[in-house]
């Protein structure tokens, strides 16, 4: 094939996700897998897309959100779709909700807050106001940004920590946003139609990360995915992943660790001279009907 449309998605579920925007609601999502089985090649991500052949699309997901497996997983093999599922390891079966998704839990609920959150660190100082929600937004959005770019895990748990202790919650999360556990992955696994890559171990930026870190990640992540699947591991996709968040570090411990084709970010259309390890890809939108069959006329487009 020419070209290929590589969609990432991250949750299906039928709460919506008013601060990230990650989730597609299960109705739509059944929608669009309909849609694109009827009109497209449905391609696997590892396989070998400079065969001839029409052009195609190709689905995957980040993360490993346990909704992959409640709500993703039955209308993929109803329509009989592929997809890849590039899961964050670390998280599998914690209980707890990524750090993303934990920041927002902290500081979007209806109660009353203290008029500010003083974040104590060694290396860092900030202070912000956050009677507001405006301004617990920008909370949000400062702290989302300091996290990812920064790779002391145990640095961010104490930073989390310090966040629930100032409003006065527990650890335990949200049902519905919750990672998956051990078990569901392995039900993934066992699918015919899901293919399980890695997503590093604890999500962050990988190009903010020397190389010793970034062979942790990457590493870590693949040896745990194999082990419990007990099968090889050959694809990945970059936490954030556009050309800021992976550097040539990255591609060569890719290589090293027996990937063969990695995820990015970066806006564009598969083509026959494209990366093996730089692999674009277009968000999805929760969109479903005429709105969605516009979408994907629009990402055909891409140069």
């Amino acid at each position: 094939m020419e070209r290929v449309l590589c969609l990432l998605y991250h949750r299906v579920n039928p709460e919506p996700d008013p601060v990230y925007h990650l989730t597609v609601t299960p109705q739509n999502f059944e929608e669009q897998m309909g849609y694109l089985k009827d009109h497209y090649p449905i391609l696997r991500f590892e396989e070998d897309w400079t065969k001839p052949g029409e052009d195609g699309v190709a689905i995957t997901f980040d993360d490993g959100y346990a909704d992959n497996y409640k709500y993703a997983l039955p209308i993929l093999e109803k329509y009989r779709v592929p997809a890849t599922i590039f899961v964050s390891t670390g998280y599998v079966g914690g209980g707890q909700e990524y750090w993303w998704d934990e920041i927002a839990r902290v500081l979007t609920r209806e109660m009353a807050y203290p008029d500010r959150f003083e974040l104590k660190d060694s290396l860092y100082q900030y202070t912000w106001k956050t009677q507001s929600p405006e301004e617990r937004r920008e909370v949000i959005r400062s702290l989302h940004w300091l996290l990812k770019m920064d790779a002391d895990v145990e640095r961010a748990n104490l930073w989390l920590e310090q966040l629930r202790t100032w409003a006065g919650l527990g650890r335990e999360g949200r049902e519905e946003n919750l990672p998956m556990d051990l078990e569901q992955l392995r039900g993934l696994s066992r699918s015919e139609y899901i293919t399980i890559g890695a997503h590093t171990v604890n999500h962050r930026s990988l190009g903010a990360q020397g190389r010793q870190g970034q062979e942790y990640e990457i590493g870590a992540s693949v040896r745990f995915l194999e082990k419990r699947l007990e099968r090889k591991i050959e694809t990945f996709s970059y936490p954030f992943g556009s050309a800021v968040h992976f550097d040539q570090n990255t591609l060569e411990i890719c290589a090293g660790n027996g990937i063969v084709k990695a995820a990015t970010t970066v806006k564009g259309l598969w083509r026959k001279d494209t990366e093996p390890y730089q692999v674009p890809r277009v968000e999805a939108q929760d969109k479903g009907g005429k709105e969605f069959e516009r979408f994907i006329e629009e990402c055909w487009r891409l140069v």
